[in-house]
């Protein structure tokens, strides 16, 4: 009896493991990373870094959907006027939103180097939102080191809290000596909005300290209204043909055979609700008690004692 009652639990929970597995979950959608280049780089006398991070984000409000787009151009070879370079571009496009970029940090540290790196992030946003000017840290301490002044030319010179700033750049730079303008950071007209999470700039930060050096480094943040797509109205008005075009016309009726559609199969709520159809559980669950009860049945059919036989 005892090994009867371990075959019957064994089959059942064999056949319980084998009907209860869901299907699993898809897997969330992956996070654009942040954009990091050309920084540490090009630290030989006579070197020159030209970089650029152009961004595209787009963001509906209502439906909160994201993407973003990130084209990267990396460039090195040796300084001049200009420099002569060899470049790399490279465009990736990610499910979400790209929110930081940082480039050009601790580069182009020996005499003579030129540092050239450029940032713009485009924010397309549909819905409606309110911005404000882009905060902005930017040429503190830098262009030291003697020269002609000024050494420093940056536009706007601002001192906004570092740690909140939008866009932090040129700040230690420039610092060996060398000629006049050798620090030459802008940003263009720039907003920010608290429709987005937020959005950080580093670029330039201790970078061309060598003698005769040059930091060249910009950055523009804006931000586009895109107006919701309008569905424009059905025109249910039909022409009535006159009464000698009904007469003159002649109709031909043909027979034109049905498209195959393939039926429409609706998603299980609890797919849609969870990323996991929960269905096949369900029935395994069904499955199993039911053979938990034809278990039992076999286990108590051989505890009744058979009937003695009478010679």
């Amino acid at each position: 009896m005892n090994h009867s009652i371990a075959l019957a639990l064994g089959l059942l929970l064999a056949a319980f493991v084998l009907s209860a597995s869901p299907l699993m979950a898809a897997s969330a959608a992956p996070s654009s990373p942040d954009v990091n280049q050309c920084n540490g780089t090009d630290n030989v006398g006579g070197q020159a870094v030209v970089c650029d991070i152009t961004i595209t984000n787009n963001y509906d409000l209502d439906a909160n959907t994201t993407s973003s787009t990130v084209t990267t151009r990396e460039c090195h070879g040796f300084a001049g006027a200009p420099p002569s370079i060899t470049c790399e571009t490279l465009t990736e496009s990610y499910p979400q939103l790209t929110l930081t970029a940082t480039q050009c940090n601790g580069s182009g540290n020996n005499g003579g180097s030129n540092v050239i790196c450029n940032v713009s992030i485009i924010n397309n946003i549909t819905g409606s939102f309110t911005t404000t000017a882009a905060t902005v840290n930017q040429c503190l301490e830098s262009g030291t080191g003697g020269g002609t002044q000024p050494t420093v030319d940056c536009d706007p010179l601002q001192n906004t809290n570092l740690a909140t700033a939008t866009i932090v750049q040129c700040n230690g730079s420039g610092n060996g000596g060398g000629g006049t303008d050798r620090v030459n950071c802008t940003v263009g007209a720039s907003t920010q909005t608290s429709a987005l999470p937020l959005i950080k700039v580093n670029q330039c930060v201790g970078s061309g300290t060598g003698g005769g050096a040059t930091v060249d480094c910009s950055t523009r943040l804006t931000n586009n209204v895109v107006p919701a797509a309008e569905i424009p109205p059905v025109d249910t008005e039909t022409d009535t043909p006159t009464e000698s075009e009904t007469e003159t016309d002649t109709v031909i009726e043909t027979e034109t055979a049905s498209p195959m559609v393939a039926p429409i199969v609706a998603a299980a709520p609890e797919l849609a609700a969870t990323g996991v159809d929960s269905a096949p559980l369900l029935i395994s669950v069904g499955t199993g008690f039911l053979l938990l009860g034809v278990g039992a049945l076999l286990a108590m059919r051989r505890t009744v004692a058979r009937p003695v036989r009478q010679d």
